[in-house]
Formats: structure tokens, C-alpha cells, sequence
């Protein structure tokens, strides 16, 4: 390596140069021209001279003494200090727990401390003899030109990046560092250092994460297709239960059908009796012949119109609408008024004709005919005395209520958690399926955005159904 003097050094020698030199013209003359006055003996000023320079080398031996021992002093004060920032230094990055390592700016590693060396499982003096670009796979090389030319000479410093490093052994490992400039006196660029994080563990941590992440992803998509495959099976299995309750509804209305055509059918047997009775005794008159087929004629006329309700009742409603919530419960209780006559149920009806509700009419309908045969069936079993049957329809805010209110003695305690389970009944298997309640509870919390609860209330059962009274309330429901 080039050895130069520093600016300061060169300055230094030169300011002790020109101060012999002044010295020793100035002595020269003044020694000189006072002699020559003062001594005019040739041997004697032969003797005084060389005493005169004798005395000259002693006063300059002495002023080039003081000069070079503040010189050295100067120089030792600062070698040392210099010795003990190194030493500083070296203790600061050989107690670091991360790996440290400095370069010249041609790449040749500097100084390093014991984590890089067992890092990457050179001896020490091995190190010294490689550059950080022979301990680089080179694939990375180019990258890291880049960064030294691009980031750290212009700024002083680099962004964090990652890179890899090759041991002795040839294993190849992760590391992530941010390399630093190192300038001289004048500004230059003269090394670089860095402290290297071995992230082995860390990209380790990430491929397990990345592992778990698609198992997650596989995992999920897997529980979305069982959940789309469940989905699909709970709606079939809807489907089948709604029919179920269709069909039994419709066993029931056969059976309201049977109640409604006995008083007609008796009527129009009587009719046609007394018709023949008549013409037998020679009595029947035209008169009271059209008398008796007009009367039989409205009856039939009065027949056919209930079978045209019975087969409305069961019509789906495609869309939602507004409806008269009075009108769907005459609806329900005019389908099954005769069998309630028949088994001398009293009905009481305290309804508000303004009170509409937001939804499916017939479907509502059906729910209510449901609730209502329901309490007419407990109160045939149990055999009240005054059966009686209350419904009340009324708006509460912004939803339409309808309760159902019976005098049977109200729901056991151990089943009213069930009694909206599918396929759970009090009765025999001939008289019941157990769904018709779950599929009310389905049609108007699922279809329609509403409740159904059932309490017990003043010594009997009380169901209680709220819908909303406008498109607006379903909105505002469901958020």
C-alpha cells in the first residue's frame, strides 16, 4: 500500500524546516558580522567559530528537541486514542449478539467478529482473504452492485434486504442486513459495514406459514363445498318437510271439507226428499218445485264456492305483498268454522280492520290454520268445559300481531322447548306428524322476517305471531 504523509504531518515538517532554516541564516549573519567587528586576529577568529558552531548545533539540537518531542508526544496522544476507539470498537462488535462484518469498497472483508466467522465456518485468517462476493452465491451479485451504487454510496446507507450466504462446507443459508458507508477525513467513500441477521428460522416460520395458509385454503374450500353440499340437503330436506306439511294440511282441510258439505249435503237430501214425497202424493206444484231446486241450487252454489276457498288456500303466493291481516285470519277461521261448530268451540275474534302485514297471505293463512286446529285438537282431548278460543289482531310499532289464545291449560313445562322441533307431537302417529308447528315457525321467521312464540297465558296456550307492516320494516329488521 501507497504510504503519504498526511496534510497535516506534511504541514507539521515543513513549519520545523522553515524554523531551522530561519534560525540558521539569522545565526549565521548575527555570529558572523559581530565577530568580524569585534575580533580582527585571524586565529582567534578561527577559534571563536568553531566554538560559534558548536554552539549552534547545541541551541538547534535542542530547539529541534522540543519541536520533534511535542511532534511525537501529539502523535502518541493520538495513536492511543485511536488505539483505544479500535479497541472500543472491537468490544462493541465482539459483545454483539448479530453477526458483524466490515469491507473495503473493493469487497475485501476488513474486520468481522466471532458470530460472522461461525456463521458461515471459515478460521479466522480465512476470512480475511475473501470478499463478501466469494461468500455470495452469484445469482445475487448483480443485485447487490446495484444496491451499493445505487443506495448506499449516494445516501450513506441501504434499505434492508435479503441476500444468501455460502458457507465453507457449501451450505447455502438466508440472511437480511443494511449495509453502511464509511467516509474518510475528505468525505471519501473507504469501506462499508453491516450487521447480518441470520432469518433461517424466520423463512422457515414463513414456508410453515405458507403450508398452513394453503391447508387453510384447501381446508376451506372443502367447507365450503360440504357447507354448499349441507346447504343443499337442508333446503331438500325443507322441501320434503314443507310437503309433508302440505299434504297434511290438505288431510286436514279434507276433513274441514267433510264438517263444511254435512249440513249442505243433509239440506240437499231433505230437499230432494220432499221433492219426491210430492210428486208421489200428487201435491208437487210447479211453484214449489222451483221453490225447491232454487233452494237446492244455492246450496250447491254455497258448496262450490267453499271448494274454491279450500283451493286457493292452498295457491303459493310468488311474491310478497301488503295484506289485510283481518282477512287472513277470517280466511283461516271460515276454513275451519264447522268442524270448531261441530266440536262447540266458540271462537272470539277482536280484530283491527286497519292492521296490514308485509309477506305471503296464504301462507300466513296457513300458519294461523295450523295454530288454530292445533288448539282445537288439545281442547277436543282434554275435554274443556267452555271451550273457547280468542284471536286478537293489533299493530305494535312497526309490526303487525296476531295472538291465539286458547282455554286448554296451556303447554307442559317439559315439552314447550320442543314443541317447534321438527317431527315432535303429543299425539299418536295416525293423528299427527310433528311438523306443522316447525313449519309455521320456518314460514314466518324464514319467509317472511318475523316471530312466533308460544307462552302460556291465563290458564291456557298463547301463540303469538308478529310480522312487518311494510317493506321498510323488513329492511330495518334485518340490519
Amino acid at each position: 500500500m501507497k504510504r503519504v504523509l498526511e496534510k497535516a504531518d506534511r504541514r507539521d515538517l515543513l513549519k520545523i524546516i522553515a524554523i531551522y532554516g530561519i534560525f540558521s541564516c539569522l545565526w549565521i549573519y548575527f555570529s558572523d558580522t559581530a565577530l568580524s567587528l569585534v575580533i580582527t586576529d585571524p586565529g582567534t577568529w578561527v577559534h571563536l567559530s568553531v566554538f560559534k558552531g558548536f554552539f549552534f548545533v547545541v541551541i538547534t539540537g535542542a530547539l529541534l528537541y522540543q519541536l520533534i518531542s511535542r511532534y511525537l508526544l501529539e502523535s502518541r496522544r493520538l495513536k492511543e486514542t485511536i488505539k483505544n476507539r479500535d479497541m472500543l470498537f472491537s468490544l462493541l462488535y465482539e459483545g454483539m449478539m448479530d453477526a458483524f462484518a466490515s469491507v473495503d469498497m473493493d469487497g475485501g472483508i476488513l474486520q468481522y467478529n466471532e458470530v460472522f466467522r461461525a456463521m458461515l465456518g471459515y478460521g479466522a485468517e480465512e476470512l480475511r482473504t475473501r470478499t463478501y462476493e466469494d461468500l455470495t452465491p452469484e445469482k445475487w451479485h448483480a443485485m447487490e452492485r446495484r444496491i451499493v451504487v445505487e443506495q448506499v454510496i449516494p445516501r450513506g446507507y441501504s434499505d434492508v434486504y435479503e441476500k444468501e450466504y455460502r458457507r465453507k462446507d457449501g451450505s447455502v443459508f438466508p440472511v437480511e442486513l443494511r449495509t453502511q458507508l464509511i467516509r474518510d477525513d475528505r468525505g471519501n467513500p473507504f469501506a462499508m459495514w453491516a450487521i447480518v441477521h441470520d432469518i433461517t428460522e424466520r423463512k422457515r416460520a414463513q414456508d410453515t406459514l405458507s403450508q398452513k395458509s394453503l391447508q387453510l385454503e384447501e381446508l376451506n374450500q372443502s367447507l365450503e363445498k360440504r357447507v354448499a353440499e349441507t346447504v343443499v340437503e337442508l333446503r331438500q330436506r325443507d322441501q320434503m318437510l314443507f310437503q309433508q306439511s302440505r299434504l297434511a294440511a290438505m288431510g286436514e282441510m279434507v276433513n274441514n271439507i267433510a264438517h263444511q258439505w254435512r249440513q249442505p249435503l243433509n239440506n240437499v237430501g231433505l230437499i230432494v226428499q220432499n221433492l219426491h214425497i210430492a210428486h208421489q202424493s200428487g201435491e208437487l206444484t210447479g211453484e214449489e218445485f222451483d221453490r225447491e231446486v232454487a233452494g237446492a241450487m244455492q246450496i250447491i252454489h254455497h258448496m262450490s264456492a267453499t271448494i274454491d276457498d279450500f283451493r286457493n288456500f292452498f295457491r303459493q303466493d310468488k311474491d310478497k305483498r301488503l295484506f289485510s291481516v283481518a282477512k287472513a285470519v277470517h280466511l283461516a277461521v271460515g276454513l275451519i268454522s264447522a268442524a270448531l261448530k261441530h266440536g262447540g268451540i266458540t271462537v272470539e275474534l277482536h280484530l283491527e280492520e286497519d292492521v296490514t302485514a308485509f309477506g305471503y297471505k296464504n301462507e300466513y293463512a296457513q300458519v294461523l290454520l295450523n295454530i288454530v286446529s292445533n288448539a282445537k285438537d288439545v281442547l277436543q282431548e282434554r275435554r274443556v268445559e267452555d271451550p273457547r278460543i280468542v284471536i286478537r289482531a293489533f299493530r305494535d310499532n312497526d309490526r303487525s300481531v296476531v295472538t291465539v289464545h286458547d282455554n286448554g291449560g296451556g303447554i307442559g313445562e317439559d315439552i314447550r322447548s320442543r314443541i317447534f322441533d321438527p317431527y315432535f307431537t303429543t299425539k299418536s302417529p295416525d293423528q299427527g306428524t310433528g311438523i306443522g308447528l316447525f313449519m309455521s315457525k320456518m314460514i314466518i321467521e324464514k319467509n317472511m322476517a318475523g316471530r312466533l312464540t308460544a307462552a302460556n297465558a291465563q290458564g291456557g296456550a298463547e301463540f303469538r305471531i308478529e310480522l312487518p307492516v311494510g317493506p321498510s320494516c323488513v329492511e330495518k329488521t334485518a340490519t
